[in-house]
């Protein structure tokens, strides 16, 4: 009952200390979209991430070759609860604090709002970095009663991200999240901290941690000094910050993934995988093979060049890029949690407190272990061995930012290029429902495709157009000259204009020729918010009508009520191609998205294409480029309209 008892304790240890440096980082990394699109600078996310993965690096650092002088000036007990009780009453002050400093960042930050910020987040992550220093002594002292303590110390660390994800669940925090939520997100990683606390400190009550307290206490030496004695190669530290830099570098690339909801199924699958690798840890009862380690970086780093080939082809390779990553995370996972166990040795038993008084008694540092271990002969000091799980600790820090700078150089190489459109960057919380119109791009434009000479048309305004003339407005791929070209269809005259009482959205119908590739297009759908939709109105020919209308499955003309030109006139008598049916939700492919995004951010107000970017986001089309993709109609990709008209059947 008495070691039951023990064990009990030692797993709410190690799985408290584990998750509670642990708390800090998942709630941070979160809210790196909203940070994003708070700011509108795609640059602050790293700037975000550099300050709390640099402070904890450092705390660590400092940990494992500057406290000597707490050592000397004071006992074990005082020193570690210290550096427990300390950190984790900071850590619930700074979280919320760092929340509320976030939902002040305007659409143009000055350089004191990063700062303070980045100010809040590097405290979070320096904190956090002296719990991982104090939990791994604490943790791994207590591995004379079990072997598996750093390995559930990593189910702990594991804890925490499924504990910020149902918190991002409960509070509904977002990238588009209202000040509020994310408040009351930032509020539960608070109270999260403070439960691990208040289990922690039941468990210091208890005189669960005495053992741990002192055992350190009784080597006489200073908690974090590294002994020389140990002369075996430390190939570790590398290998567990090599699989930290892997795994973090992919995560400022998910915003190229180009599948609706894709990126965050990924996030999620990756906390699963987190689990899975230290239970398969805890079931593996043999000693780790040498070729077991070179197996898991062998094939990770084989899957990581597949998910970097399929990360741009996720539309067309979802289920193979899920499959990947899972393979990849898991790999990862056991790579982490067996340089642990080597360190422990797999195959030793715990020496029985009887012995470690023994050996205590006889002034050795020596830890007894059974006849045929691995460690047989050649049995190393604890404190050793506490210095190579720091520097496992330190090695896996340092991997984290070398992975975040490297994923910071490709991010910046990619914003570097014109036109690239930061989807998520864009500030859509506290956007009006009807975006205003536009000054500079008011008027009418004749001929806007040429095919004509002046004169031979009306222009839009007035009570109606010429006799032989219709006014249609056009929200989506209509909007631009490429597809009416390869109609031969040549507008008289074009102005931008916005329909109030209607709002754009993307779905599916019956009648819309949707595909696999075309899942989803654009329709009006009325909207009793005050919102708007805006567009092109053109004036065509009523013989041009019937060939455009042909290229329109699913849709039928309809008159708008309410059309009012960017120059302040009401238009009357334009027409719309709204849909049939009911539109079910759902994202367009990229090609149809980027097609009408681009046309309007070149001819409508910049208010409503920053909307339309909102709205493609909670799609989870983003990274836009206009200068370097090819978003063409459907019927402009074929060298004659016949052809494409019969493939296509008419799409849009």
């Amino acid at each position: 009952a008495v070691q039951l008892r023990l064990r009990s304790m030692m797993i709410l240890t190690a799985v408290c200390l584990g998750a509670l440096p642990s708390i800090g980082g998942s709630f941070i990394c979160t809210a790196v979209g909203y940070v994003t699109q708070a700011t509108g600078h795609a640059t602050c996310v790293f700037k975000v991430l550099l300050a709390y993965y640099l402070s904890s690096g450092l705390a660590i650092g400092l940990g494992n070759s500057k406290d000597a002088w707490f050592d000397a000036q004071f006992s074990t007990h005082k020193t570690f609860r210290f550096r427990i009780y300390v950190p984790v009453a900071m850590l619930i002050v700074l979280l919320p604090l760092a929340g509320r400093s976030m939902t002040q960042l305007p659409d143009e930050p000055t350089m004191e709002m990063v700062l303070l910020l980045c100010l809040c987040v590097a405290g979070v992550g320096f904190f956090c970095g002296v719990l991982v220093v104090t939990g791994t002594v604490i943790v791994g002292s207590l591995r004379y009663q079990s072997r598996d303590s750093l390995v559930l110390s990593w189910i702990g660390v594991a804890c925490a991200g499924l504990a910020c994800i149902v918190a991002q669940w409960v509070t509904g925090f977002g990238p588009f999240a209202a000040p509020s939520e994310v408040h009351a997100f930032f509020d539960c990683g608070a109270l999260l901290s403070a439960l691990c606390l208040a289990i922690c400190a039941a468990l210091d009550l208890s005189g669960a941690w005495e053992q741990a307290f002192d055992r350190t206490a009784e080597e006489e030496e200073p908690l974090q000094v590294v002994a020389p004695r140990d002369r075996r190669p430390m190939w570790s530290p590398a290998i567990q910050g090599g699989n930290a830099a892997i795994t973090v570098f992919l995560f400022p690339l998910l915003p190229l993934v180009r599948c609706r909801n894709l990126a965050t199924t990924l996030v999620l699958w990756k906390l699963f995988m987190d689990f899975v690798g230290p239970v398969l840890m805890l079931c593996w009862r043999c000693p780790w093979p040498f070729a077991g380690t070179a197996g898991l970086i062998s094939t990770r780093v084989a899957l990581l060049a597949v998910v970097l080939c399929l990360i741009p082809r996720s539309a067309d390779f979802k289920i193979p890029l899920i499959i990947a990553w899972n393979l990849l995370m898991l790999c990862g996972s056991v790579l982490t949690c067996a340089m642990d166990r080597l360190l422990e040795g797999s195959s030793a038993q715990p020496a029985a407190p009887e012995a470690l008084a023994a050996a205590v008694a006889a002034d050795t540092a020596d830890v007894p272990v059974v006849e045929g271990s691995a460690d047989d002969g050649d049995a190393k000091p604890p404190l050793t061995w506490l210095s190579r799980v720091r520097a496992n600790r330190l090695a896996h820090q340092l991997g984290i930012v070398v992975g975040l700078i490297s994923a910071g150089i490709v991010v910046y190489a990619a914003a570097g290029n014109g036109g690239v459109v930061q989807a998520t960057a864009l500030r859509c919380r506290g956007l009006p429902p009807c975006a205003a119109p536009s000054a500079a791009l008011a008027g009418t434009q004749h001929w806007p495709c040429g095919g004509g000479g002046g004169g031979s048309g009306a222009a839009v305004g007035g009570a109606g157009g010429g006799r032989d003339s219709v006014r249609i407005f056009h929200y989506g791929a209509n909007m631009g000259c490429a597809k009416l070209e390869a109609l031969g269809i040549y507008p008289l005259a074009a102005t931008p204009a916005r329909a109030a009482g209607f709002r754009l959205s993307f779905g599916s119908t019956p009648g819309f020729p949707t595909s696999a590739q075309e899942p989803a297009f654009g329709g009006l759908l009325p909207c009793g918010d005050g919102g708007c939709v805006h567009g092109i109105v053109h004036e065509l020919t009523r013989s041009d009508l019937a060939a455009l209308s042909a290229t329109e499955p699913g849709y039928a003309l309809g008159e708008l009520p309410d059309v009012t030109a960017y120059h302040g006139e009401l238009l009357r008598g334009v027409l719309a191609y709204l849909p049939f049916g009911a539109l079910v939700a759902e994202a367009p492919s990229r090609r149809y998205a980027g097609l009408v995004w681009c046309q309007a951010n070149a001819s409508l107000a910049p208010g409503y294409s920053r909307q339309l970017a909102c709205e493609l986001a909670g799609l989870g089309i983003v990274g836009l480029s206009c200068a370097q993709e090819n978003f063409q109609p459907l019927a402009a990709q074929s060298q004659s309209f016949l052809g494409a008209f019969r493939r296509s059947a008419g799409r849009t």
